[in-house]
Order: C-alpha cells, then sequence, then structure tokens
C-alpha cells in the first residue's frame, strides 16, 4: 500500500515500547501464551531460538494479542537486541488488497430504493475535511487490505482527476489518480484461520486464494482451474458459472500464469 508503513505504524506505538507504556491486564488465556512463549529463567542465545519460534507460531495462530506482545517485550530477561528481533518479526508483513468500492462521501445520499436522500453510513468526516478545499466532489476509493499476521487495514483515497465520457445515453466520468487521505489500521491481531461461513472477507484466509504478483487481485483454485482450461483454448460454457467468472479474468486481460499460491510460512516482507 503507498504511502503507508506499517513498520513505521508498530514501531511508534507505546504498546510495542516498554519503557513508554504500562503493562495492560492480561486475560487468563494471554497468560499462558506469555508462559507459552518465555517459560522461566534467564534467555541466553540457544533459549532465544525457542522463544522465537514460539512467538512466530503465536503470531501465526492470532494468539498474538497487544497485551501479550507488550508482555513479552517488556521482559526483563531479554537482551534488547533480542526484543527487536521480535520486533523485527511482527512487522514482517505483505498486504493483500480484500476489496475496493468507491463512494461518494457525502453526509446525505440518495436511495434508489428509498427514493429519498438517506444517511451516508460510509461518510468519514477526516475524508471529507482533508479534501474540502477545491473539493470536485469526486467520489472516495475505500480499500480493504488484510496482511499475512491476521490484521486487517482500511485506507481511503481521493480521485484527484475526472474526464467525462459523453455517449447517447447522457455519458459517464471516469476517475483517476487516487491520494491517500486517511488509512486506518486494526490493532488487535485477529484468529488466523475463518471460524464460520460468515467470514466474507479474505482477512485470515489468504492461504484459500491464488495472487497477482502485486498482491491486489485474487483468484480461487476451482476458478483458476477453470482459467486454465479457457487460456488452452476450452470452448466457453456460459451455463458454467465457474467459467463465466473464469472469463471475467480473462476479459480483464489476465491469464492464470498470473497468479500464484503463497507461501504463508516464508512469505516475504515488502520493503
Amino acid at each position: 500500500m503507498e504511502d503507508f508503513n506499517l513498520r513505521s505504524y508498530l514501531y511508534n506505538n507505546p504498546l510495542l515500547n516498554e519503557d513508554k507504556v504500562k503493562l495492560p491486564p492480561l486475560k487468563k488465556g494471554e497468560v499462558n501464551v506469555v508462559d507459552f512463549i518465555l517459560g522461566g529463567g534467564e534467555i541466553n542465545e540457544i533459549d532465544f531460538d525457542k522463544v522465537r519460534d514460539k512467538f512466530n507460531k503465536a503470531l501465526k495462530k492470532g494468539a498474538m494479542t497487544f497485551g501479550v506482545l507488550a508482555a513479552v517485550l517488556g521482559s526483563p530477561d531479554m537482551a534488547q537486541a533480542q526484543k527487536t528481533q521480535l520486533k523485527n518479526d511482527v512487522t514482517n508483513s505483505t498486504w493483500f488488497l480484500d476489496s475496493q468500492q468507491d463512494f461518494e462521501n457525502e453526509e446525505m445520499v440518495y436511495s434508489k430504493m428509498m427514493g429519498k436522500m438517506v444517511d451516508n453510513d460510509r461518510f468519514d468526516q477526516d475524508v471529507y475535511n482533508k479534501g474540502k478545499e477545491n473539493r470536485n466532489y469526486n467520489p472516495v476509493s475505500l480499500e480493504k487490505w488484510v496482511n499475512n499476521l491476521g490484521q486487517d487495514s482500511t485506507v481511503y483515497k481521493q480521485y484527484q482527476d475526472s474526464e467525462f465520457h459523453p455517449d447517447s445515453d447522457g455519458g459517464s466520468y471516469t476517475y483517476s489518480n487516487p491520494t491517500v487521505s486517511k488509512t486506518v489500521v486494526d490493532k488487535d491481531v485477529e484468529p488466523w484461520a475463518g471460524e464460520d461461513w460468515s467470514q466474507l472477507t479474505k482477512k485470515g484466509n489468504i492461504g484459500n486464494y491464488l495472487w497477482s504478483k502485486d498482491k491486489t487481485k485474487s483468484i480461487t483454485p476451482e476458478i483458476h482451474k477453470e482459467l486454465k482450461k479457457l487460456d488452452k483454448g476450452k470452448k466457453f460454457n456460459y451455463k458454467d458459472w465457474k467459467q463465466v467468472k473464469a472469463k471475467k479474468y480473462k476479459d480483464a486481460g489476465m491469464s492464470a500464469s498470473d497468479f500464484q499460491s503463497v507461501d504463508l510460512d516464508n512469505i516475504q516482507s515488502p520493503s
């Protein structure tokens, strides 16, 4: 995500600096996680490898709450260099685009269903104020991102340019040159795996998709299989919903080779 640095965000958060904040009260489950990671006694170089391994297991399983993180980094038995290494592990993340949608960032919007102006539940005052000077009434791009640590982020981008395209129906606008207006990061690490079928986002389910190189496009394995068939020249069957979805990727200029599975254990950090 451009103009956003997760490493900087987390390093500057007081909960990641044991010298700036009082340790938050831990729940029983969090105490168990801390005991699992640290064990007991002074931590030497050999023991730290085990601590780091347990730390990353807890991280990947979604057990690393900010309370646990603060307790581990606040341990008097660890050297500062060891704590720095754990901080690096926390911020070793790659972001994946979950969804993107344009919306009108006005307090009131017209509802076709209601036939009248209604309150806009997506309205964001911070973004509205930031774009108030020379406002051109362009829509705002709302992006939802998730990362391999189970965190999520919402990014608001304002389109700076617009172009009108006349046609027989009256014409339409296209928008371009979006710039970041606001970024909100969920501070709590959520469970890595989705626990129920009501979870409709890709959060916690990154491994269930194949991803484009820039991590902004995703495809399920079953649709990817159909896309491979279309790439090889298989006749398109409009009655097959899987092929219909696969053809949308093909019509957008993408092929099966544009997507790769993600190795969650060896995922690379963004530069």
